[in-house]
């Protein structure tokens, strides 16, 4: 019988989060084995990274498995022809797409904050990934909650923040997702109210559940002047990436790195990437639970 609880060698990557599992290949035998100890891992490093994994998009599915049901993105252009749970991001002019969409994810945000039920897993695989540039940035919202005084989380646990995708003070900029977004979409994401700091499901951990963009879709703080509310989510944004809280992540071919939204943001920078580096991945969110509020 495996042993499915040996732990498998982590490294870790900044100081309170960031993972790199080292000598795994992900394969159906290899994931079976180590699934408790790959989910541990995910959990304690809320961001976890195997190098080199030259998988298919069938296997990069099963592998997402583990985390979660997957929730496909809503913008139906978006997704992989063969399997719709999968997302293809991609630089490049691609048939059917918005231009706007070769820079989607270049602000930062947790993934489907936006809906009802925000995303708990995200898993992103570099099938072409540029010589330099195109990193990928992550903050810790957990310590970044956690690091503030008593006072100031007691204020914050009460709030709630407002949500909508499409949402942005100036529809004009050329990144509004009201310029990407058919009637249909706009229709299935309306706007939702989320705990400004929720508590992990699976660890209990409190995190602020905002982002520093206005891309990300905050409208503003139930029950709170707009200026004034507006005003305390940029302040908490700023702190959430603070060059303590922030790893970059560098990639190199094939390279998996899966999140947990639940407890960080991220950003790519695709919008600083010239056409001319090829930058392609496939993506997979995996449904979450309501927040909880912390």
């Amino acid at each position: 019988m495996p042993d499915v609880h040996r732990a498998l060698p982590v490294r870790r990557l900044a100081p309170t989060f960031m993972g790199e599992i080292e000598d795994f290949q992900i394969s159906e035998p290899s994931v079976a084995e180590h699934r408790d100890a790959i989910l541990g891992a995910f959990l304690d490093h809320k961001v976890i990274v195997l190098r080199d994994q030259r998988i298919t998009p069938d296997e990069l599915a099963a592998f997402g498995a583990i985390f979660g049901e997957p929730d496909p993105h809503h913008i139906v252009a978006m997704r992989h022809p063969d399997r719709a749970e999968l997302t293809i991001l991609s630089n490049q002019d691609e048939i059917g797409r918005n231009p706007q969409l070769k820079t989607l994810g270049s602000g930062w945000h947790s993934d489907y904050s936006y809906k009802a039920i925000p995303a708990a897993a995200t898993l992103l695989l570099g099938v072409e990934v540029p010589s330099h540039g195109g990193d990928t940035l992550f903050a810790d919202a957990a310590a970044a909650f956690s690091d503030l005084p008593e006072a100031r989380k007691a204020e914050l646990r009460g709030l709630r923040v407002r949500h909508q995708h499409r949402w942005m003070p100036d529809r004009s900029h050329p990144g509004a997702r009201w310029n990407v977004l058919t009637e249909a979409e706009q229709a299935a994401t309306p706007e939702v109210i989320h705990p400004l700091v929720r508590r992990h499901p699976e660890t209990g951990v409190e995190s602020l559940f905002i982002a520093p963009c206005l891309l990300a879709g905050l409208k503003g703080i139930e029950g709170m002047d707009e200026s004034r509310g507006l005003a305390l989510l940029e302040e908490l944004g700023e702190h959430i990436v603070s060059p303590k809280y922030v790893y970059r992540h560098v990639w190199k071919p094939f390279d998996v790195v899966v999140w947990d939204n639940r407890c960080t943001n991220h950003r790519a920078t695709t919008d600083q990437l010239p056409s001319s580096q090829v930058r392609r991945m496939y993506r997979i969110t995996t449904k979450g639970t309501s927040p909880i509020p912390a």
